[in-house]
């Protein structure tokens, strides 16, 4: 489906047709409003013609009458197609937002992130009286029709003044395109970068940054706010003109109308009936010049959405595989980062239920990067992650994920309660507080927990405010725990831990192992890894040795070859 030029992917023209009543119904209503927009200039027509004339208070009456009549339909017309476009953009919402932010979950890019800012700017187009006045340019040929029908030359200067105005429409969207889209993406760039400073605004205090970074981002939004100032004056200056043309061209349809009236070939309504008639035809037109920065946005925000939309339609459905045992297996995976540089190469182990492999290494050397590709967090460019003999593409991913604990580096807690942190924001219920709290004492947090304000319905803000480090990673690993899952993924869990937090997470971890959990630990510290069945070393994104613990340390410990200490 294409719409102006712009490649509708499924997902979003299924949405849109989901709409068709509302937009066909809003086009009936149009036809009906802009009929009946013709009665003001019929009324002047009887009260001149008819009225004047003949003196005939009666007929002056009932013309009043049908005029109010007329006038009454069209304002609840008029209101009920607006009820109409804002149901269609709320079905819109509806629909397409839940899409949005699973896209916004599962793509993490600058694209994905502003996907629903610009989601919002083409809904808000669909509900605002802009589309209104495009539902009623349509029937501008109407007006100009009636204008013939006075006389040929106020059709004429009907006709005129439409074909201008169409080329100021032209003409604003050529001379603003290039600044609105540069703008929208500069102001995107600049709210990220706010968002992210107000994330850090701690430490940037702390190193006396405030002054340089406020500076760098006023730069960053000032060439933002320039080309936005540029689209909107000369969008303005269009505007303002398309408005003077048409009082104008009012104006001169009553001094043109007096001079075919003094003539002799229209009569004395038809002045005032000609003056209103141009107005109304035009009237539409003028709408969309004032209302082309919100068009232009929701076109140019479309044309964004519908390429970040593309790829998602063709999505499968999964088939439902049985609950992992927890064999996870790795196979020959490789990841490479910017500048094609390697970040994993030929990774391969398999851990069983039950056991433990411990990842060490120096910084860099990819261990996050492994952790974040065997939970699914991002895809392996070269081999395959296996769960149960299945690739992870096989596995629905949420249904997949309800069986796998993780816990990054970043513990990564949510604005939500404890409670609802712990249990991934499951839908409140008995079991789903037995297992939260089942959890948290698995992680030796449940006393810490009771010690709060409101307990487990502590509210956190973002990113687990209102915890320390070391509370927030341990509820965090109570997280990883929920659902006694059947895989176990620690990043760095000890980082902010003192020594009674590293006690309970080893007695979690052994308890998880005893159930038969497979279980991958990444430390710096290799004291938290005495209970793994195995240790694989990674040094530049390959694995330098695997093998048992003791093996692997003696290794590690002894001098190289040719080196005596």
């Amino acid at each position: 489906m294409k719409l102006a030029g712009i490649q509708i992917p499924p997902a979003l023209a299924d949405a849109l047709r989901s709409c068709r009543e509302h937009f066909i119904a809003a086009a009936v209503f149009s036809f009906f409003i802009n009929l009946l927009y013709l009665a003001p200039p019929i009324y002047m027509l009887q009260v001149y013609d008819r009225v004047v004339t003949t003196g005939g208070k009666l007929t002056l009456l009932f013309v009043t009458i049908a005029l109010a009549i007329a006038l009454l339909t069209l304002s609840a017309l008029d209101s009920v197609r607006m009820r109409l476009l804002v149901r269609a953009s709320l079905r819109l919402d509806e629909i397409v937002a839940p899409i949005v932010l699973q896209r916004i979950v599962s793509k993490n890019s600058a694209e994905a992130v502003r996907a629903m800012r610009d989601f919002d700017a083409v809904r808000q187009v669909v509900g605002t009286p802009v589309l209104a006045a495009l539902f009623d340019a349509p029937w501008a040929p109407l007006y100009i029709l009636v204008a013939f029908m006075l006389h040929f030359w106020i059709g004429v200067l009907a006709v005129i003044s439409g074909g201008i105005l169409l080329a100021l429409a032209w003409w604003n969207r050529r001379s603003t395109r290039e600044a609105s889209g540069a703008a929208a993406e500069a102001i995107a760039a600049s709210n990220t970068a706010i968002q992210t400073l107000a994330l850090h605004s701690g430490a940037i205090r702390a190193l006396g940054m405030s002054g340089k970074i406020v500076n760098r981002q006023l730069l960053q939004r000032r060439f933002g706010l320039e080309k936005f100032a540029d689209a909107q004056l000369t969008g303005s200056r269009l505007t303002a003109f398309s408005r003077f043309f048409r009082l104008f061209v009012q104006s001169l349809a009553l001094g043109l109308g007096a001079l075919l009236a003094i003539e002799g070939y229209i009569s004395a309504g038809a002045i005032i009936a000609a003056s209103i008639l141009l107005g109304r035809a035009l009237q539409p037109i003028e709408a969309l010049i004032s209302g082309w920065p919100s068009l232009n946005a929701g076109y140019e925000a479309l044309g964004r959405l519908s390429d970040l939309l593309q790829h998602r339609d063709g999505d499968r459905i999964y088939t439902k595989l049985p609950t992992p045992e927890g064999k996870l297996a790795v196979e020959n995976v490789a990841v490479r980062g910017p500048g094609n540089k390697a970040i994993l190469q030929g990774v391969s182990f398999a851990i069983a239920p039950g056991e433990m492999l411990g990842i060490v290494g120096p910084s860099g050397s990819g261990k996050t990067t492994l952790a974040k590709v065997i939970c699914g967090a991002m895809p392996a460019e070269i081999g395959t992650v296996r769960v149960d003999g299945a690739q992870l593409s096989d596995w629905d991913p949420d249904e997949l994920g309800r069986h796998v604990g993780y816990l990054p580096q970043d513990p990564s807690l949510f604005e939500g309660t404890v409670k609802e942190n712990i249990a991934r924001f499951d839908p409140a219920s008995e079991e789903v507080d037995a297992a939260a709290v089942a959890a948290a004492k698995s992680a030796g947090i449940h006393d810490l927990i009771l010690s709060l304000p409101e307990g487990y319905d502590t509210r956190l803000g973002p990113l687990g405010k209102g915890l320390s480090a070391g509370q927030a990673q341990r509820v965090a690993l109570a997280r990883a725990l929920y659902g006694n899952p059947a895989i176990l993924i620690l990043d760095e869990p000890n980082a902010f831990l003192d020594q009674a937090g590293e006690e309970a997470l080893m007695s979690a971890v052994s308890s998880a192992m005893e159930r038969g959990c497979a279980v991958m630990m990444i430390a710096h510290r290799r004291g938290v890894l005495d209970c793994a069945s195995r240790l694989l070393v990674l040094d530049e994104g390959r694995p330098r040795m695997l093998g048992p613990p003791a093996e692997v340390s003696a290794r590690l410990a002894a001098p190289p070859k040719g080196k005596t200490g």
